[in-house]
């Protein structure tokens, strides 16, 4: 079930059912609220963003845009990064943790084949990577990060 978070908003009734919350939209539709993880695995549906076909030696710079309007971008420095093996939409299990350098650069050493969500991020103030495909042992990735709506149905919910 989709929920129209700014319709929610504007006619927003809150009831409280043996301790549980739940919003009731313009439609009549109630669901869980914003930021709520069963409301956030309805509003945004995961898929793995990075596949590799072979085990690979990954690594890359992270860049980020600094307005919709700006071409240009700068190294997202010393930012956490963190790569999760893709199960499910609703299960992913940690890698890896670590930090872009003072340049962007981050270095994931090898990484075994399979499907990853690689969450260059650690906010929603930059939209994630959605494709990273490689087909080689090494892999050099150059992201760069575009800001995000922050009007967005997904925007209350944390990284995934």
């Amino acid at each position: 079930m989709k929920y129209n978070v700014a319709a929610a908003l504007v006619v927003l009734c809150i009831g409280a059912a043996h301790g549980q919350v739940v919003v009731v939209g313009q439609d009549g539709k109630s669901g869980p609220p914003p930021g709520n993880p069963e409301y956030c695995e309805s509003v945004e549906p995961l898929r793995p963003n990075l596949v590799l076909t072979e085990d690979a030696t990954v690594q890359g710079r992270v860049t980020a845009q600094g307005r919709v309007t700006d071409q240009s971008s700068e190294p997202l420095k010393n930012s956490p990064i963190e790569l999760r093996r893709f199960i499910s939409e609703s299960k992913q299990e940690r890698v890896k943790k670590l930090s872009t350098d003072a340049d962007g650069k981050f270095d994931l050493g090898t990484v075994k084949r399979g499907q990853y969500r690689l969450l260059l991020s650690p906010h929603r103030g930059f939209k994630q990577p959605e494709k990273l495909e490689c087909s080689s042992r090494t892999c050099t990735l150059d992201a760069i990060l575009i800001v995000n709506s922050t009007d967005q149905l997904a925007s209350s919910c944390p990284i995934r």
